[in-house]
This record gives C-alpha cells, structure tokens and sequence, in this order.
C-alpha cells in the first residue's frame, strides 16, 4: 500500500510540476504581443503609437521617426522591448514594407490586384494579402505577423519601383 501511496504522491508532484512549467512558459514575449486585423495589442491592450510606451510593459519604448524621400516624408514608431525589435507602425509614401530593425532592413514591394486583395513582393517572394488582414511573411528566416490598414497607389503599375502611393502597415516579429 505504501508503494502505491509513494507513486501517487510522486505523480502528483510531478503533475504539479509540469503544471506550473506550462503556466510560466505563456508568459513568454510571443503571447504578450497579438496583431490582430485593426491594431498591435499587448496582454488585450490596444498599442497608442503615438505615445513613447506601452501601458503595462516597463521595458517598452516606442521610438518615433521619419524618413525625408522625394516621394514625400514617411513617419514610422519601431517598439523595442527590453532592446529588442517587436514591431513597427509606417506611413509610408512609397509602396515598399520597410522593416527597419538594428541589424537589418528587409523590405517588400506592395502592388494592388483588385480592390480588397494586394500583392506583396521582392526577388526572393511573393505574398498574396488583404487590406485588414494579417498575414505571415518570412524575411532571412524570421517570421513576421503584417497588417496593411490602407494603401493607395498614386503612381501607375508602368511606373518603376518604388512608387508613390499611402501606405500604412504594422508588422510584428514572431520569431
């Protein structure tokens, strides 16, 4: 009876155990950051990128810049956690994603096929998107969550690349 009572016990610690390990891994950057079709939210709170922080993030900082090009001036909020890159919001004069992070600046060209229904692309790929609606990319293999909230092309498809257009975008990493 004891040797049952000793394995009960045990597996009881052990259910425990892995309880407790699964509860803290949620707490992970991944879950903290949802983009969802209208905005980035952090633990179900919408982000304000006009402001230089995240209401209940102390490591967040959301730095605020713009980029001067004939085209017009794009303004763009890079939001680092603890001195990392999470995401970016642009207005964008042009019809190009930029992603500009520490290391790097992977970009795609964005192009319209009807109405709802946009073309993002670079030599590498090609991405099929909707207008509010987030989309999976893969840049130098890190994953990224995009969400174009609008996009007007000013200049015709024959003119050649980058084109003026409005785009706005945010685009959070995921890995």
């Amino acid at each position: 009876m004891t040797l049952g009572l000793g394995l009960s016990i045990k597996f009881i610690v052990c259910s425990s155990f892995l309880s407790l390990l699964i509860a803290c891994s949620d707490t992970n950057n991944a879950r903290e950051w949802l983009l969802k079709n209208d905005n980035l939210y952090y633990k179900n709170t919408a982000i304000d990128w006009r402001v230089e922080s995240v209401e209940g993030c102390k490591t967040c900082v959301i730095s605020q810049d713009v980029v001067y090009q004939p085209e017009g001036i794009s303004s763009y909020n890079t939001l680092m956690q603890s001195q990392n890159w999470v995401a970016v919001h642009e207005l964008s004069k042009i019809n190009v994603i930029r992603l500009k992070m520490p290391d790097q600046t992977p970009y795609l060209f964005v192009e319209r096929i009807n109405e709802r229904t946009l073309t993002l692309f670079n030599q590498q790929q090609n991405y099929s998107i909707k207008i509010g609606e987030v989309t999976a990319v893969n840049f130098n293999n890190q994953r990224f969550s995009i969400l174009i909230k609008n996009f007007e092309e000013v200049d015709k498809q024959s003119v050649a690349l980058p084109r003026r257009a409005s785009l706005e975008f945010i685009a959070l990493k995921i890995d």
